[in-house]
């Protein structure tokens, strides 16, 4: 964490007007510092040669293909039989001792067929500088077209992870990211996908700046998008140079008619961007650079990425000057080329006695403007990590917190006793290897550590458990504070539960505690689910063990049911639908009119 002091704003430093946002930009990171902008970034499909699209494809004359002309397949360049894609670039710092603060890494892609997916979209793959093996990432969606029923011909989507405390130690070096999803095939409008890894640095190097990172996702075609940078002071003289950099998903290498323009309250006159390697007229070509240069330190370093641009230049116009100004604003438009904008970075020199001021004026804060866009808010339940991860790689160890645990749903399983006892479980992992699961667990061993490994029957994986607890209340408490504060890597819960295991058939004379009430907004298209609350008892990823949970409460009397949640897919089993928000919270809280004791919360379904 940086020793200085961060301004933590609560204003939007910009506003947007006629977007056709499917998502609209919001600030992730925004702070004035000594430093500035950069970043590293590569493609992960590209141009079949032979098996794969690992040959450079550079062809970048009038004649070159789009990429719905040419036979698209994944980038693979790791030789790694545990990925299917994989793409690198190096991050090399600007100057001597520049120390990054902030690491943002995006990925996005047009994948239209779901139904081949390997695993979810948000979940992938990295290894950084800092760590010799693949560290597995679950990011946030920031936007899925498929949630949204827009642009189904070839269905994008767009995901973020915050990595600084897993690179900034040894931020520098080569970084390789594998695991994207991305459609293959030739579909309408063509296939593309990539990832970005911004990152802002501080400097003594640097003067004061102010520097932005937004994202979002906006469709950009006829109608343009205005964004206005506010909240600074440039210098009264001197030159000023700004530096802008945008990333977009579907920008084609001969499709004109894409453009950026900018100006200033000094002038009423929109300026057109452009440098040698990108036309005023076609601002988004296919193309991954740093100023006036293509950035080739990645491998592989295609002239032509085929759909996936990201660029960092500086903008220098003779007809505008940045001196002595409060506001800087960009227009994105095109009346050609169809393309998504997923990320917009802005950064400026400062006036120093402003940006002092603006430090000084907000010294008690210990944190710079963020913006987190989660899908779903939820109580101490909430999503897990996939159970079905079969790297035996991720060895990084996190930083010791006691309050960097995101909550994530306990999802239940029923298995017999043959496979292991009934309780909570931590699990670290899960492997197809046995013997990968047992290496690890010889290295972790200790009196507060206790792994057990066992075979999950339904996909055959082998679960490494940290520790085994037999009430929920036990295990919520141990996931929060690290075990102890003797294990930081990523975990989940895992309950396991015996078939027909009697019910409790009494709450030990305890009073249930409240607890937050879950929340989900789903597309009222996308689902058959009424607007409400439910009392949920379970959450199953094999929709059999649904049916069975549900045909046992039957048995007992219970007129239970369940619902499959269109965000994840799982299936929620619920004990009764309420519209009434009160009467829910009074059977919550005398046990389902004592008829049921077991662990259960509360949903709350809205329809947009």
């Amino acid at each position: 964490m940086i020793k200085k002091p961060f301004l933590l704003l609560y204003i939007l430093f910009s506003c947007i007007s006629n977007a056709q946002e499917e998502k609209n930009f919001n600030i992730r990171y925004q702070n004035y510092l000594k430093g500035d902008i950069h970043f590293i970034a590569n493609s992960i499909i590209g141009k079949k040669s032979g098996k794969n699209a690992n040959e450079p494809y550079n062809k970048t004359n009038s004649n070159a293909k789009l990429n719905d002309q040419v036979d698209m397949v994944y980038i693979d360049i790791d030789q790694d039989p545990e990925t299917f894609s994989s793409s690198s670039a190096i991050l090399e710092p600007i100057h001597p001792n520049d120390k990054v603060i902030f690491a943002g890494l995006y990925w996005c892609a047009t994948f239209p067929d779901r139904n081949n997916a390997i695993q979810p979209i948000n979940k992938i793959s990295i290894k950084t500088p800092q760590s010799e093996n693949y560290l597995t990432i679950e990011g946030s969606i920031l936007y899925d077209s498929k949630e949204h029923n827009k642009h189904t011909t070839n269905t994008p989507y767009l995901c973020f992870s915050d990595i600084t405390n897993q690179i900034k130690k040894n931020p520098w070096g080569t970084y390789t990211v594998a695991n994207i999803q991305a459609s293959q095939e030739k579909i309408e409008g063509g296939s593309a996908a990539g990832w970005v890894l911004y990152v802002i640095y501080e400097s003594d190097s640097k003067p004061y700046h102010i520097i932005s990172l937004y994202d979002g996702f906006s469709y950009i075609y006829n109608k343009p998008v205005e964004i206005n940078f506010k909240e600074f002071i440039t210098p009264k003289t001197g030159k000023i140079i700004p530096k802008l950099t945008v990333a977009a998903l579907e920008g084609d290498l001969n499709i004109e008619g894409d453009n950026l323009r900018i100006n200033t309250p000094n002038t009423k006159k929109w300026f057109y961007i452009s440098n040698s390697l990108r036309d005023g007229q076609n601002i988004f070509n296919s193309k991954i650079t740093h100023y006036n240069a293509d950035f080739t330190k990645r491998t592989p370093a295609s002239l032509n990425t085929l759909g996936y641009d990201v660029f960092l230049d500086k903008i220098q116009t003779k007809e505008l000057s940045f001196s002595d100004i409060d506001q800087v604003n960009l227009k994105i438009s095109s009346l050609g080329d169809k393309f998504y904008v997923t990320n917009i970075g802005f950064s400026i020199e400062i006036d120093e006695d402003f940006a002092r001021k603006k430090i000084d004026s907000t010294s008690s804060n210990t944190h710079p403007i963020t913006q987190n866009n989660l899908q779903i808010s939820k109580q101490k339940k909430i999503l897990n990590p996939i159970d079905t991860d079969t790297t035996h790689k991720t060895i990084i160890k996190l930083p010791s917190t006691k309050n960097n645990r995101k909550p994530k749903e306990i999802k239940t399983y029923l298995f017999n006793s043959t496979v292991a006892p009934e309780g909570y479980y931590i699990i670290a992992n899960a492997y197809q290897n046995i013997h990968y699961a047992h290496d690890f667990a010889n290295k972790i061993n200790s009196k507060t550590i206790q792994p057990f490994i066992f075979k999950n029957p339904d996909n055959q994986l082998y679960y490494l458990s940290l520790k085994h607890y037999k009430s929920q209340t036990a295990a919520e408490k141990a996931y929060y504070n690290n075990i102890n504060n003797t294990y930081f890597q990523e975990y989940w819960i895992a309950k396991i539960q015996h078939p027909n295991t009697p019910l409790q058939t009494s709450y030990k004379n305890k009073t249930r505690f409240e607890k937050e009430i879950s929340t989900i907004k789903i597309n009222k298209s996308n689902t058959i689910l009424k607007q409400g609350y439910y009392l949920v008892s379970n959450v199953f990823e094999i929709p059999t063990n649904a049916t069975k949970y549900v045909t046992f409460l039957k048995k007992q009397g219970l007129k239970a049911s369940f619902f499959i949640n269109p965000i994840n897919n799982y299936y929620y089993t619920y004990l009764k639908y309420y519209t009434d928000l009160e009467k829910i919270k009074a059977d919550y809280s005398s046990n389902y009119n004592n008829l049921f004791f077991d662990e259960y919360w509360i949903m709350q379904v809205t329809l947009e």
